[in-house]
């Protein structure tokens, strides 16, 4: 009797492997956070675009589920002189592009002199010069810093530093990386991604034959089509599924929350958007305790500058969840003073306008508090919602007052939020900072309170929700889903 128990607890143990055992194949349906606006890693900013990047090219480091920085096209850490400003970063010899050519070391020198040239030129401020490193133990690149830079792995696993062949903008669609999946086609008008597996990924091909990606207009869309059973993920399930339970069961996930909401800032009445008493102003005005209840269910933190609280942020609590209009107002009456169009008899005429993106669920009604804010200094705005491609074309162009911006940060340390905050507001300080040296965050803090490149609002986290069918799901240290590693086991379960 004891020898049949042995062999049952055998069987139920080798049952148990086989279930959790990755195989290769099938397609997943799965959705993004709005609409990627480009598939250029220099230019993504929303998390959208960061996902899609992820996913079609890679970088020298990455950022893993625990938020360490380890080597991916590198093959180890940075090796640093003693003097610290040189460093040789060797890299993998096996790796191909989509077309199968090799990724080389003219690639990555080239693709990160166009970063240098960018608006995402931060990430390689403290650079002078990209050599080829390369000598008889393998290829590799040559760095030579201005200043000792610690932290330079984790400035090159920001996306914006994803290698391209020859360093040129990829083609918008049909762009070429080394990632784990091919990019087939985008089709805006169905808002769909096609990807497929890439056979040839250094790291190994993915589990899954086929990705689609899906972006919706309408918010309601996104949960009808899991509840349906037509796709396998879902980023609105939670609010959804009150009351009645999608076709098959489901399981849940959600990142930290790193993904930051903020209010940007346009050109087209300059002296008043410009202004830092304006900026100010705004700020103090916000009620930033409601959008602790925007959303689906995930976690959402309301916050008074761009770091997250596992990072030193500092949290809204009191009056700052409430809005305190009497600094608003003293704000707004001193910037009345330097602007006309702010003095207390110019502000019935001011009309602001206020850029958001209709692909993502929650911008609107974001951007409703922010009028509301507005409307209790006297000042009226409106909302115009558009559709990423539009709304990126004139946030490029400036012409708007202000916009709902989201901005993925990387969970590696207090420095480079800071870093990315200021970048996003178009404001070199911290590309200079980081030029001499590490930021400091006490630094940061009183020179972003000085000129608010940005509006921090709050952090909010994903969720997902996906059929149990789905496994090998985890979020890495930007709060991007780590698809490459997800596979399908077995049939959908119905749900109860």
């Amino acid at each position: 009797m004891k020898a049949i128990v042995i062999v049952l607890a055998l069987a139920l143990a080798s049952d148990a492997g086989a279930e959790s055992r990755r195989g290769y194949g099938g397609a997943l349906v799965a959705t993004l956070y709005g609409e990627p606006a480009s598939v250029d890693p220099i230019t993504a900013r929303s998390h959208a675009e960061i996902s899609l990047v992820g996913l079609v090219f890679d970088t020298l480091y990455r950022v893993d589920a625990r938020g360490a920085v380890v080597p991916h096209l590198a093959v180890a850490s940075p090796e640093v002189a003693t003097d610290g400003l040189h460093v040789r970063i060797a890299l993998r010899a096996d790796v191909l592009f989509h077309d199968g050519s090799a990724l080389g070391v003219d690639d990555v020198i080239a693709s990160l002199v166009r970063l240098g040239k960018s608006d995402a030129g931060w990430i390689t401020a403290p650079v002078t010069a990209i050599d080829d490193g390369s000598d008889a133990t393998g290829p590799a690149i040559a760095i030579t810093l201005r200043v000792p830079t610690p932290g330079l792995a984790t400035l090159l696993a920001q996306p914006q530093s994803a290698i391209t062949p020859r360093g040129a903008a990829p083609r918008p669609r049909a762009p070429i990386g080394s990632g784990p999946f091919r990019l087939l086609a985008i089709d805006r008008g169905k808002r769909t991604i096609a990807l497929r597996a890439f056979d040839g990924h250094f790291a190994g091909r993915p589990y899954l034959d086929e990705l689609q990606l899906r972006w919706f207009a309408d918010p309601d869309d996104e949960p009808r089509l899991y509840e349906t059973g037509g796709a396998q993920l879902s980023l609105r399930g939670a609010t959804a599924f009150a009351g009645h339970q999608p076709k098959y069961a489901s399981g849940e996930l959600e990142s930290a929350a790193t993904v930051l909401v903020y209010v940007g800032f346009g050109r087209a009445h300059a002296a008043v958007l410009g202004n830092a008493e304006f900026r100010t102003a705004l700020d103090q005005a916000v009620a930033r305790g409601g959008f602790a209840t925007i959303g689906s269910g995930e976690r959402a933190v309301p916050v008074l500058d761009p770091v997250p609280l596992e990072l030193g942020g500092t949290e809204a609590t009191g009056v700052s969840k409430t809005g305190d209009l009497d600094a608003a107002r003293a704000a707004l009456g001193r910037a009345g003073k330097a602007v006309p169009a702010l003095a207390p008899g110019a502000l019935a005429s001011l009309r602001l306008e206020i850029l958001v993106d209709e692909t993502r669920p929650d911008d609107r009604e974001v951007g409703e508090r922010v009028v509301r804010a507005l409307d209790k200094l006297g000042i009226t705005a409106t909302l115009t919602a558009l559709d990423a491609l539009a709304l990126a074309a004139r946030r490029d162009r400036g012409d708007f007052d202000l916009y709902i911006g989201q901005l993925p940060m990387a969970a590696t340390g207090a420095g480079v939020t800071w870093a990315q905050a200021f970048a996003a507001g178009g404001d070199d300080w911290a590309r200079a900072r980081l030029a001499r040296g590490a930021i400091d965050p006490g630094q940061a803090r009183t020179q972003f309170a000085k000129t608010w490149p940005v509006v921090p609002l709050y952090f909010r986290a994903l969720r997902i929700h996906h059929r149990t069918d789905v496994r090998g799901l985890a979020f890495d240290g930007t709060a991007r889903l780590g698809l490459a590693d997800a596979f399908l086991f077995g049939a959908p379960r119905r749900a109860p």
